[in-house]
């Protein structure tokens, strides 16, 4: 459940109590999950306490969402893939392969071109990833060019078929690393999504990209990855006489740029907005991070500095 432009989400845990295997249906309720929510008297009230936002719902109001939300969609998009440890263990021969110059010739396709094109909103919420290899100019000069163009094409294009599995586009590649993006519908869970399909594409690195390196004596790697969302409009830019495309315009673009440059080496942060509309789980994973450097940005709705956070992988 949104408030103004997705300021956070509710979780619930679904009981079943009625499966009729014959009828192919299923009655169930929904609890607000436990570890994150109680139920608090508050000035005489009733109210359910949000632990991690420190908010507190009157019933009257819980109950009114509740009943607001009968009657609309529900968008269920998993994950292509089920184990993401186990998708990286059957591409390492295809990685291999690659790194040894032995890649099938590319086939031209833009996805994303084709998809903001037929978008019929101006403006729509989406998740934006920004995926940075560290160093990258060190290794060019470390590096022969021709095994270092071998080792970004492997790179990125591994990335890319990441995002795809977790219903994200590829917006633009920056030379090591590329722009990634989920849109809505659904936008609650495709900051999930977004967060599952970032964490997946550390572990190709340093659990299948950098052995790899290792095996064929090439430097390895490291990745910075970085998340944020909100409305962003996608409008057509440039030229037809020499190049047009559609693209996102927003500042939630350049922003998860820049949280993607505040993560530590190896990790993965996020803004604010992120964080509230991911679930109960993903956030028990996150802490605040405190960048180096300046950090001027500032929520135009709250008027102070905006957030960000790191996630706690091991």
């Amino acid at each position: 459940m949104n408030a103004r432009l997705r300021d956070f989400r509710m979780d619930f845990r679904m009981e079943v109590l009625e499966p009729d295997d014959k009828d192919r249906t299923v009655k169930f309720r929904l609890i607000p999950d436990p570890r994150r929510y109680e139920w608090r008297t508050r000035n005489g009230e009733e109210h359910l306490y949000d632990r991690f936002d420190n908010l507190y719902f009157p019933k009257a109001v819980y109950e009114k969402c509740l009943a607001d939300a009968v009657g609309h969609p529900i968008f269920y998009q998993p994950p292509k893939i089920r184990d993401s440890l186990a998708y990286i263990g059957d591409r390492l021969d295809q990685i291999r392969k690659r790194l040894r110059g032995q890649a099938p010739a590319p086939e031209f396709l833009d996805p994303s071109d084709s998809f903001l094109r037929g978008l019929e909103a101006e403006r729509i919420g989406f998740v934006i990833l920004s995926v940075d290899l560290v160093g990258s100019t060190s290794l060019a000069i470390q590096m022969e060019p021709q095994r270092y163009q071998t080792v970004i094409q492997t790179v990125v294009y591994e990335v890319a078929a990441i995002v795809a599995l977790f219903h994200g586009y590829v917006l633009k590649y920056t030379g090591d690393g590329l722009i990634a993006y989920f849109p809505e519908p659904s936008f609650i869970t495709k900051n999930d999504l977004a967060l599952d399909c970032a964490l997946t594409i550390r572990a190709l690195v340093y659990e299948a990209l950098n052995p790899l390196l290792d095996e064929t004596g090439l430097p390895r790697i490291d990745i910075r990855v970085g998340l944020d969302s909100g409305e962003a409009s996608a409008i057509a830019i440039g030229n037809p006489v020499t190049k047009e495309h559609k693209d996102i315009i927003g500042a939630v673009v350049s922003l998860a740029c820049k949280i993607q440059a505040k993560a530590p080496i190896g990790g993965v942060a996020l803004g604010e907005t992120t964080l509230r509309n991911l679930h109960t789980g993903w956030r028990q994973i996150c802490q605040p991070l405190e960048p180096s450097g300046e950090w001027k940005y500032v929520d135009p709705r709250s008027n102070r500095t905006y957030g960000i956070y790191k996630v706690n992988v091991t």
